[in-house]
């Protein structure tokens, strides 16, 4: 397939990385809102007659209700977005995560409306997964083939990102704001305020295109008839790998950014404190993201992951060991370190590996699905499982952190071996069909 005609603009670039950016930064601030009450304030309010850890482990599986929600939403903004609109794909799922936010804001607790109170929990949260499950598809379809021409191509895609960590610290902020009243009625509060800043994200979707590559095929009637479902079948092995890869990347994230909230709390670490050491981290996310681009050029995108990947296994050995001890500077660091190297270096690389191992005509969904599955085996899984293991008793059965990160380190190491070097690869080869043959029948 020839280079599409259109040259994009570092104006018109800039542009779209700010719209995805602002959007992607509401969707996760709701997000980590979530998960924080979830490790906070939910298990009184929606589980008050069950024990402690058991009102903590059915908080976290709440929390994780919204990540096979997250694949659901991949399957359907992912056919849409390939098959209709990126840009619309892209607008709606906003909507919808917005929308059920500020509904759980809302939404009484056990002793008003009794039993019906977590089922309106779960099915809210449900509903705001589906909603999410759309971003990392659009933002990094969008970025990746506006800017398939140009000369530092990997800066621009790792950009899909880069809301996260903004979000995060955004929504650490509002923890530290509300610390004396986040478990009670401030969670209320933080979830409510995202409608503030909601609007002017969509506003900017809005006046979003599609891309020139998407124009193409569409214009030729080259797009994929059922594409979410397509792309399972053609690219089921890059799909997995992928999310081996990234699900070390979500593990990392809704560990040391979320279940470590519970942790530090068991092990006397205040509220506050926790919230002050999650912001001063979050930096080191979005420092992450911006230089995986650039490092992913100079190391090549594989070096990179496994150097990431390497660096925060061993380093969550001495970070829970010093959260023990309550050594506070050690604390800071080491979670920041933790977040850069295992968050931000990876949060950036996941747009750039995803969507240079997928053509055109599937991006939006192989994306989405692969990053989807990757929240599933990481984010879902990894809190919970260690609230039930650990329970209050961190003291003597810490060591399960670490265990987990050794497990997660060595699956995605494995799964790299298999996953093909692209960083001389021409975006636009992927959408000819020898190669996509290859590609897709990859080990």
């Amino acid at each position: 397939m020839p280079e599409p005609e259109q040259n994009v603009s570092l104006r018109t670039m800039i542009i779209l990385a700010f719209s995805a950016t602002a959007g992607v930064m509401v969707e996760f601030y709701d997000f980590f809102i979530f998960g924080y009450a979830a490790a906070s304030a939910f298990p009184k309010i929606f589980f008050p007659s069950l024990s402690p850890t058991q009102a903590l482990v059915f908080s976290y599986l709440t929390f994780a209700a919204g990540f096979p929600a997250r694949l659901v939403g991949a399957f359907l903004f992912g056919h849409y977005g390939d098959r209709t609109s990126r840009k619309y794909s892209f607008l709606i799922n906003i909507v919808i995560v917005g929308a059920a936010t500020c509904m759980v804001g809302l939404l009484p607790g056990r002793a008003t409306l009794g039993i019906a109170s977590p089922i309106l929990l779960v099915i809210l949260r449900v509903v705001q997964g589906i909603g999410l499950g759309g971003e990392f598809g659009g933002a990094s379809a969008l970025l990746a083939e506006f800017g398939a021409r140009q000369r530092h191509r990997a800066f621009w895609m790792s950009l899909a990102n880069l809301g996260i960590p903004l979000g995060g610290m955004a929504a650490s902020g509002t923890l530290l704001a509300l610390n004396k009243t986040f478990a009670t009625t401030g969670w209320r509060v933080a979830m409510l305020l995202s409608a503030v800043i909601v609007i002017p994200a969509i506003l900017a979707r809005y006046k979003l295109a599609d891309s020139p590559l998407f124009e193409r095929l569409k214009q030729r009637e080259q797009l994929a008839a059922m594409p979410s479902f397509a792309v399972l079948k053609k690219y089921s092995a890059p799909i997995l790998l992928l999310a081996a890869v990234s699900a070390f990347q979500q593990m990392d994230g809704f560990v040391s950014g979320t279940y470590i909230i519970s942790f530090m709390k068991f092990a006397g670490v205040s509220l506050k404190l926790t919230a002050t050491i999650l912001i001063l981290a979050r930096v080191g996310d979005i420092l992450g993201v911006i230089l995986s681009g650039p490092i992913a050029d100079l190391l090549k995108r594989r070096v990179l992951a496994y150097l990431a990947i390497a660096a925060t296994t061993v380093l969550s050995y001495p970070f829970v060991l010093a959260i023990l001890a309550r050594r506070i500077p050690m604390m800071m660091v080491l979670q920041f370190l933790l977040t850069f190297f295992g968050i931000g270096l990876l949060h950036g690389l996941a747009p750039i590996l995803t969507s240079e191992s997928f053509p055109t005509k599937y991006r939006y969904s192989g994306t989405g699905i692969s990053y989807s599955i990757s929240a599933i085996l990481g984010g879902m899984l990894a809190p919970s499982l260690l609230a039930g293991l650990i329970g209050q008793n961190v003291a003597h059965k810490w060591f399960y952190v670490p265990l987990l990160y050794v497990g997660y380190c060595l699956a995605a190491m494995l799964a790299l071996l298999f996953i093909p070097e692209t960083r001389a690869l021409k975006l636009e080869e992927l959408d000819t069909e020898p190669l996509q043959a290859r590609r897709a029948q990859a080990p």
